[in-house]
């Protein structure tokens, strides 16, 4: 027994653990393609309409009047611009022999010439108002903030010297201390002047509309001036227009010409409204006329408005632009369409060979995506290309071969991408208005592809 030679048999591997190894190697490579996949981005499909609001730059007309002084010396003003004045209230007055500042030196100390709650009132709205609107390009509102809150505090002041003047022309001897400009009639006050003020709706030409050329001059900013300068401007009306250029493409593609009303939108504080609207033309441009009655004194100091005007767009399934792509579908003459007529199916007669190399026509039936009055669309995938069709009661023949791109997105609701028709109704530069219940067109709740041109039909993404 102790020469025998023991043969040791290598067992053979059982097959539980093949398969369990087969298993453990496709769900690594599975999870491995899964990590190193791109995450796949979907839309759930939903119902919607877009805004496709017009942007134009329009022109202020309003009823002013400009005032010129009739003193020269050093001027203050006692308003603040853009506020509303009545018949006999001071707007400035003028120094013209320079004494003023020496002799309210002695009249502005002490709680006789202290602000008054109204006034304080003013001073931190103004604040609180210029902090709300400050931007960096718009710098020069720091003048403008500066010259209301000199406005405010000379205000009060005036009030104090009118109300001791007596006394003040008493101990200086002083008859006129300065001049005095009242207004003369009630409006809003405004303190710049750009040679639109005599501009109306029938006089206003295309080259009042370059902003370039704009030159607007500001009055408050100046501390002398002289006879015969402007000194302030008055708005008489609360009725006002805004005047913009249009295009015929323009009042074609928002249906102008028949609109006598139109809402707008203010870019500035998006503050919207509906007005009466009517086209002008000059022989040479047309433009677009908005009357108002209102807001006039929030856009009083100000002559190009930029404005939107709002146009509801056409409502259905709305989806990302970037969700639609499109595929090869091939085009057929509709006349060699039929159907059976067991079951009504649609389809095609095709030549096909026998054992024998015979063609016989044969009924196929095919799913119809798309047609028309000329032609219907079926998959590529439904016939080869190549492949000959008869014409019913004809001896017409035709070849498939010719294909037609048509739009549509990807619906992932089962795991893998399905092509879908879409019809674009609307659209902007975001998104896509499309019909509902088009015939193998995407559905509410669909959930569809974002990035489309990435991917191709039939493609597992989970």
């Amino acid at each position: 027994m102790a020469g025998k030679k023991v043969v040791r048999y290598r067992r053979k591997p059982k097959a539980a653990a093949i398969i369990f190894g087969i298993v453990l190697v496709y769900i690594v490579c599975f999870i491995v393609i899964y990590v190193s996949k791109a995450k796949v981005q979907t839309y759930e499909v939903e119902v919607g309409s877009l805004m496709n609001n017009a942007s134009f730059t329009a022109v202020a007309l309003r009823q002013e009047e400009v005032y010129n002084s009739s003193y020269s010396g050093d001027i203050n003003y006692y308003q603040r611009e853009g506020t509303r004045v009545m018949t006999g209230d001071t707007v400035y007055t003028v120094d013209e022999t320079g004494r003023v500042s020496d002799i309210l030196a002695q009249y502005t100390s002490g709680d006789g010439n202290a602000l008054s709650d109204e006034n304080l009132t003013v001073i931190k709205n103004t604040l609180t108002n210029y902090k709300t609107e400050y931007a960096d390009s718009g710098f020069s509102a720091v003048y403008d903030l500066k010259s209301d809150l000199n406005a405010t505090v000379l205000q009060s002041i005036n009030e104090n010297i009118m109300a001791n003047l007596d006394s003040i022309v008493a101990s200086t001897g002083s008859q006129d201390l300065f001049k005095t400009a009242k207004s003369d009639k009630p409006g809003i006050v405004v303190y710049s002047v750009d040679g639109y003020e005599g501009v109306t709706e029938e006089t206003i030409g295309s080259v009042d509309f370059k902003k370039k050329s704009y030159d607007k001059q500001s009055l408050k900013s100046e501390k002398l001036i002289t006879a015969s300068d402007p000194a302030y401007k008055l708005i008489t009306s609360e009725n006002w227009t805004l005047m913009f250029p249009v295009t015929q493409s323009d009042i074609d593609k928002y249906s102008l010409s028949s609109k006598d009303t139109l809402s707008i939108k203010f870019t500035k504080d998006n503050i919207t409204g509906t007005f009466p609207f009517k086209i002008v033309n000059d022989g040479k441009n047309s433009y677009g006329e908005i009357t108002l009655s209102k807001y006039m004194i929030r856009y009083a100091t100000e002559r190009f408005l930029e404005i939107e005007i709002i146009v509801s767009g056409k409502s259905g399934i709305k989806v990302p632009v970037s969700a639609v792509t499109e595929n090869e579908f091939y085009k057929i003459p509709k006349e060699y369409l039929i159907t059976n007529g067991e079951k009504g199916d649609y389809g095609f007669l095709v030549e096909q060979s026998d054992s024998d190399g015979k063609l016989n026509q044969v009924f196929k039936a095919v799913d119809i995506y798309k047609s028309n009055d000329e032609a219907v669309y079926i998959k590529k995938t439904e016939l080869a290309a190549g492949t000959g069709i008869i014409r019913m009661d004809s001896s017409d023949r035709f070849v498939v071969g010719p294909v037609e791109k048509l739009r549509g997105v990807y619906c992932v609701n089962t795991g893998y991408t399905v092509f879908k028709l879409v019809e674009v109704i609307d659209g902007n530069n975001e998104y896509y208005i499309l019909k509902q219940s088009l015939s193998h067109g995407v559905s509410i709740y669909d959930r569809i592809i974002l990035d489309a041109d990435k991917y191709s039909e039939n493609e597992m993404i989970y």
